[in-house]
């Protein structure tokens, strides 16, 4: 006789998840143990307990919001002036509960040259960063960008989550596969004449030392997976290697194109957003920060997942950039 496969509620998957993580955490584990050798032992049954109520992103829209895994961390700390300071025990729990659901999805990692290595990344209002182009700002719009577009090994899926929006402030969202480009702007977008360089999160090393001492990577803009196109874009960060003006039409219409078939998402405390980061660019409209404890704060963790991108990948730099990875990734969920 086969029984059936009972699947915990999301209810008491988020009652599971927080004793989990709240246990780790009073023993002394934070999110970055997980980036050693011998990281931190997450039981199977947790990780079994989370995958009904996890998916990927739609391979469509690039987007997928999950709510109600993470409502038990309520009480949360004043948003923080600056990543990197002092964090309560709740908030350290947190961050291993988002770094348990990670594992679930994929493999997360860190950068070493971001945010001092840590897994789990603070995004939150910064004094001196108001119109920078980093997840810092606040007072500039944040243009569209594939996350950490310069890099090859950039993440497949990019997880953020909702500690606090006061002022609803919602992440935008624009994929490729909505744009209706035509067959020749696209063949044009398919060539190697951008370059991408880091963005100001990262220290400039690759200008100072110029890495291995190789030129900038030349990358395609726009590159084919198996089952439709995708899209490496970071105009702040870009120049071309072409003066052709047929190419600068075709990235000009490229940007008017996912302006148009854009969407944003409410983003609200104890959600998850997912962003495939292969087929979607997001941004975020400008807001005033008040810097009083109560302004948006998110939390951030990149995905490495078991698919392929172009070979002509393989030979880029990265410009110095290192990723820090965990162990063997989980099996994503289908």
């Amino acid at each position: 006789m086969v029984h059936p496969v009972t699947v915990p509620s999301r209810r008491d998957t988020a009652r599971l998840l927080f004793a989990t993580a709240r246990a780790l955490a009073d023993g002394g584990v934070v999110a970055d143990d997980f980036l050693k050798p011998v990281r931190p032992h997450v039981p199977a049954h947790v990780l079994d307990a989370l995958r009904p109520h996890l998916a990927l992103p739609d391979r469509r829209t690039g987007i997928r919001t999950i709510p109600g895994l993470l409502d038990d961390f309520t009480g949360m700390e004043p948003t923080p002036e600056r990543w990197g300071l002092p964090q309560t025990g709740l908030t350290r729990a947190l961050d291993v509960a988002l770094t348990i659901v990670a594992f679930a999805l994929g493999e997360p990692f860190a950068w070493a040259g971001q945010q001092a290595g840590r897994l789990v990344h603070d995004i939150v209002p910064t004094q001196g960063l108001e119109d920078k182009q980093v997840g810092a700002s606040s007072l500039t719009a944040l243009e569209w960008h594939t996350e950490d577009s310069f890099h090859p090994e950039r993440a497949q899926v990019l997880m953020l989550y909702c500690v606090r929006n006061p002022d609803g402030v919602g992440s935008r969202v624009s994929s490729i596969r909505g744009t209706g480009l035509s067959g020749e702007r696209l063949d044009l977008l398919r060539r190697p004449d951008v370059v991408i360089l880091p963005d100001d999160s990262y220290p400039s090393t690759w200008q100072e030392d110029g890495a291995d001492g190789s030129p900038a990577d030349a990358v395609r803009t726009v590159w084919d997976a198996d089952d439709g196109l995708c899209v490496r874009y970071d105009p702040p960060y870009s120049r071309f290697l072409t003066a052709d003006p047929a190419f600068h039409d075709a990235y000009r219409e490229l940007g008017e194109a996912l302006e148009r078939s854009s969407v944003t998402v409410g983003v609200g405390t104890g959600d998850i957003l997912l962003i495939d980061n292969d087929l979607a660019v997001h941004g975020r409209a400008p807001f005033r920060p008040r810097y009083d404890g109560t302004d948006r704060w998110l939390k951030r963790l990149q995905l490495r997942l078991p698919r392929p991108r172009p070979a002509s990948e393989d030979r880029e730099s990265g410009y110095g950039q290192r990723p820090l990875r965990v162990g063997v990734p989980a099996d994503p969920p289908a």
